[in-house]
This record gives structure tokens, C-alpha cells and sequence, in this order.
């Protein structure tokens, strides 16, 4: 016999053992084990079929319980015969064809007139027992509706299929062993005896009135199935509508607001974070091209003009006049090595236009470095000379981006004592001619500061006399935080690098300022930057000092100044 065949036998045995019991609840029987091939071939010696079907015609005025009795005992006693002669009929079809039978062999086996007799037999009981008198049929009623309740059967089993007309069922099979020959499995086809038990209509219609039927009637739990909302349906309902409470439509108020909250939030963070990386890709595809020609010069000629000689240019740097081409407002180059800092430098009519404007004109929050407006940087006329003098000190403004574009990376001269020592140089490129800067200060002013700390190193642009030019470069060396090697002479042309800072109170109004001065014609670039320290007494702005008030600037303090 099959593992899955087993399996389910031994199920329909142990449910038929609990109906069993139930049955034996009501009438005080003892409880015996379950009937086997080997003790019910020992009931049946004493009588024969018709002697037991003979007593249960006699008993007609006997209880509904004892008339069912005999007939279980009738038809499961017929049922394993009928199993044990298609058993054995199958077993010898087996041996003579060394092979498992078809299952369709078997069941004409089990299909003997003895059953189609039992058949007969159990309708003439039938149509007996609906003579019993009200009183009997009561006492059956009773008998269901009690065994219900002393086995604790919950109405949830009751639902699921274990009713009185379950109990009449299985006590017909509760005595019977399903055989299945060798070679045969359970999915091929099933026993005969299942189909049989399938639907008994006979034992049906007495053990269930068609009033306390539940075959026609849901189960007491079921819920009624909610018609699902269509997707606009859903999304109306996340607006107040007619019949909301207060609370629900302020609820629905607060949660539309939250989105909308988040959706403008999420599109400023992605649009910034769009323009940081739309600026460096456009300052990457522009600087490639400058780069291509990086390594050519601008021919020019010296000529002597009243006992002067003056340079006259007869073009632009082959790569800035790439760039030219692309916007007139360009007007050079500047790279720190080893930094981000590697960017065109424009300059137009006010100081304004680029600071949220990239090269071509486009909107974007990084914007560009820029030359203030008031400055001459090799500003050449159409006769190839200089229509004026360059400015004694060149002021460069940027952005302090987050990424380190523009002037973000000059941050890290204040953050990190090595930082200049790395990083002193400055290349910085017109568009006909190239200059290197070295650095000698670096420091933060209050762009707003109107006390005696005031600073605003951007306006000096050019200096009237040698007095001006020390005044001015030895107030940067006061405020460096560190302090260089580096020497400044008059006459020394001077670059300043201007960008936003934190450090202050009111980060609104901080400036970090990178001053470095031209290098002399065969000067070495790195000479006296090597060996910087820090400043024992930096001059701060006095809105610093309102923040530390335990520090303060010593005037008397040792100083060595330029010149």
C-alpha cells in the first residue's frame, strides 16, 4: 500500500474513531478499540447477512439509534467483504500477469451484486424507519444536538463540514480497511469505498432534516466581500470630502501638505545637485579645450615708443582664443595644481552677471569665477598694445560650493596646517600672456565690518604710493593664520582670492581671502613656503572677538613687517 494511501486512511480512521465516540457519549458505551480485519471475521461466524437484516426489519418499534446501528454494522460488514474479494481477485491478476494490474481491473472487482443488493437492503430500511413515530425522531434530533455539545465541538468545525449527516457518514465507514494491491498507487484512481461514502442521499435525508441542513447556507462567519476602489477612487480619497469629520479632514489637510512640503524639497536638493554636476561637466569640456593649446604662446614684438619699450601682442593664446570665440567675457585662466581649482575667469560690466550664470549664459547656482569689474588685466586694444596699466592687486571672486568646485577647495588652507605648504602656488593665465603667483597670507574678514577691525582688503585695488602698498600687505600678514617665509617688495603686483566662509558668528558675513604676489622674473616659486607656522596673534574681526571674548589682539605683540 502507498505512503500517501496510508496516509489518508489513517485520517478518515481517527475522524471516524471521534464520531464514533460521540455516538458512544449518548448511549453509556464503553469505548473499544477500532474494528480490524481479524476481529471482525470473528463477528461474522455467529450470523449470517440475512439473519441481521431479518432482526433489523423485527425491530421496527426500536429506537432510530438502534435501527442505524444495525445498519452500519450491515453495510461496513458487506463493504469489507466487497474489499476483500477485489483484493484477492486483484492479488491473482497480478501474479499471472508479473506485473500491477490496471486499476481499471479492480473496480468491475469491487462492483458485485452483493453490493447493488446492500443497496436495496438500506432503501427498504429507509422507507421503515420513516415510520418511526415523532417521539424517536425527536429523540435523534436530541441525539445530534447533544453529541454536538458534549464532544466541545465548536461552531467553527460545525461550518467546516462536521455535522450530524458527517456522523451517519463515517460511522459507515469507520469500520472499514481500504486494501490496495501491490504496484498500485492512491493517484491513479480511488477506492471504490471512497466514491460510496462520497454521498450517501439515504443517510442524508435521515440524520439531517432539510431545515437544519448547512449545505445551502453560508457559514455563520463569512463576511461579506468589499468591492475594491478604483485607483481614482483612491486618489480622490485622500481629499476632504462630503461627510468627513473635523478631525479627518484636518488629518488629510496635514498629510497633503507634507507631500507637497516634500515634493518642493526634492526638487530644490535635486535641482542643486544638478547644477553642481551640469557646472563641473561644462568647466571640464571647456578646460579640455584650453588644454589642447595650453602649451603655445601668443607672439608679440617689442617696440620702442620715445626711448620706452612697450610689447605689442598680435594675438591671443591659441587656447584662450578657443575660449574667446565661445564668450568675448572670458579674459584668462587660473589653476591651483593639485586642486579642483582649474577654471576660466570672466569679467563683465558689473559684478553680478556670473555669479549665477556658467559660461554660456545658462542659469546655475555654481556660477563662475570672475575678475571685479574694476580691474585691468592685460585689456588689449585693436593695435595690439595695452589700452591701460594692469591694477596693482587683482581681486578674484567664487562661489565656496560644496563639492570643492570654484573656490570650495580654499577652504582647506584655513582647516589643514599643511595644506599651503602643498599648495602655494597659483597659475594665472590673461589671454596673452602667463604669470605665476605664490601665496604669502591667508585670512578672514567681516564683509560687513565697520570697526576698527575693518579690512576691505577687495577694494585697494591699486595703491598711490610705496606707504599704500606696505599698509596694505603688511594688514594682510596680521590676519594670516599662518605665517610664510614669503617676502613682498613694493612694486610686486598682487592677487587676492575672494569666497565665502562659516567661521564667523554670522556666517552671512564671512570672507576667506588667499593673497599671493607675483614671482620675479628667476625668483624660484617655492622659495619661503615651505617653513610656515601658525600666528600667536591673529588680528580677527571684531565680531569674532564679541563670540571669544577671552581672546583679544596684543598690538605690542612682535611683529615683523614687509619692507
Amino acid at each position: 500500500m502507498s505512503e500517501k494511501m496510508t496516509d489518508g486512511m489513517t485520517e478518515a480512521q481517527r475522524r471516524a474513531e471521534k464520531i464514533k465516540a460521540i455516538r458512544r457519549s449518548i448511549h453509556g458505551e464503553a469505548e473499544v478499540a477500532p474494528t480490524t480485519y481479524d476481529n471482525k471475521a470473528d463477528s461474522e461466524h455467529g450470523e449470517t447477512m440475512a439473519e441481521r437484516i431479518m432482526r433489523a426489519k423485527e425491530k421496527r418499534s426500536s429506537t432510530a439509534a438502534d435501527i442505524l446501528d444495525e445498519l452500519d454494522e450491515a453495510i461496513a460488514n458487506e463493504k469489507a467483504a466487497a474489499a476483500r474479494l477485489a483484493a484477492e481477485k486483484a492479488e491473482e491478476a497480478a501474479a499471472a500477469a508479473k506485473a500491477g494490474p490496471d486499476i481499471s481491473d479492480i473496480i468491475p472487482a469491487l462492483e458485485s451484486p452483493v453490493q447493488e443488493e446492500l443497496h436495496e437492503i438500506a432503501e427498504e430500511i429507509t422507507e421503515d424507519f420513516s415510520e418511526v413515530t415523532a417521539d424517536v425522531t425527536e429523540e435523534v434530533l436530541n441525539f445530534t444536538e447533544t453529541a454536538a455539545e458534549d464532544t466541545g465541538y465548536s461552531q467553527a468545525e460545525e461550518n467546516s463540514g462536521i455535522d450530524v449527516s458527517d456522523v451517519i457518514r463515517e460511522d459507515a465507514a469507520e469500520d472499514t480497511v481500504i486494501f490496495t494491491p501491490p504496484g498500485h498507487d492512491r493517484k491513479e484512481a480511488p477506492p471504490p469505498v471512497m466514491r460510496h461514502e462520497a454521498e450517501p442521499p439515504v443517510m442524508r435525508h435521515e440524520a439531517e432534516p432539510p431545515e437544519r441542513g448547512h449545505s445551502s447556507q453560508k457559514p455563520a462567519g463569512s463576511k461579506k466581500k468589499k468591492k475594491k476602489k478604483t485607483p481614482a477612487q483612491r486618489l480622490r480619497g485622500l481629499f476632504p470630502e462630503k461627510g468627513d469629520s473635523v478631525g479627518e479632514c484636518i488629518r488629510k489637510i496635514v498629510f497633503l501638505g507634507s507631500v507637497v512640503a516634500i515634493f518642493v524639497c526634492g526638487y530644490f536638493v535635486g535641482d542643486y545637485y544638478y547644477d553642481l554636476w551640469a557646472s563641473k561637466h561644462k568647466t571640464r569640456e571647456l578646460m579640455e579645450i584650453y588644454e589642447i593649446y595650453e602649451d603655445r604662446e601668443a607672439p608679440t614684438e617689442a617696440v620702442e615708443d620715445e626711448g620706452e619699450k612697450r610689447i605689442r601682442y598680435k594675438g591671443m593664446l591659441d587656447g584662450a582664443r578657443k575660449l574667446w570665440d565661445q564668450n568675448n567675457d572670458i579674459v584668462g585662466v587660473i589653476t591651483i595644481p593639485d586642486t579642483p581649482i582649474n577654471n576660466p575667469v570672466m569679467q563683465s560690466e558689473d559684478n553680478n552677471k556670473y555669479l549665477n550664470k556658467k559660461f554660456d549664459l545658462s542659469e546655475n547656482i555654481a556660477g563662475e569665477l570672475f575678475l571685479d569689474f574694476r580691474n585691468h588685466f592685460d585689456d588689449v586694444g585693436e593695435d595690439g598694445y595695452l589700452k591701460t596699466e594692469n591694477s596693482d592687486n587683482l581681486v578674484i571672486y567664487g562661489h565656496n560650493m560644496l563639492d570643492e568646485q570654484m573656490f570650495g577647495s580654499l577652504k582647506w588652507y584655513q582647516r589643514h596646517e599643511d595644506y599651503y605648504g602643498k599648495h602655494p602656488i597659483i597659475y594665472l593665465s590673461s589671454n596673452y600672456e602667463k604669470y605665476t603667483y605664490k601665496i604669502f597670507a591667508f585670512f578672514i574678514v567681516d564683509a560687513s565690518d565697520e570697526t576698527d577691525t575693518k579690512f576691505d582688503c577687495w577694494n585697494m585695488l591699486d595703491f598711490d604710493n610705496e606707504g599704500d602698498f606696505y599698509n596694505f600687505v603688511n594688514e594682510a600678514k596680521k590676519r594670516s593664520l599662518r605665517l610664510t617665509d614669503v617676502d613682498v617688495k613694493y612694486g610686486d603686483p598682487i592677487l587676492t582670492l575672494f569666497t565665502c566662509n562659516t567661521t564667523l558668528p554670522d556666517e552671512e558675513r564671512g570672507r576667506l581671502i588667499i593673497m599671493a604676489r607675483r614671482v620675479r622674473e628667476g625668483e624660484d616659486p617655492m622659495a619661503g613656503t615651505q617653513n610656515s607656522k601658525a600666528n600667536p596673534n591673529i588680528k580677527w574681526p571684531t565680531i569674532y572677538y564679541d563670540e571669544h571674548p577671552g581672546e583679544r589682539y596684543d598690538p605690542d605683540a612682535e611683529f615683523v613687517p614687509y619692507g
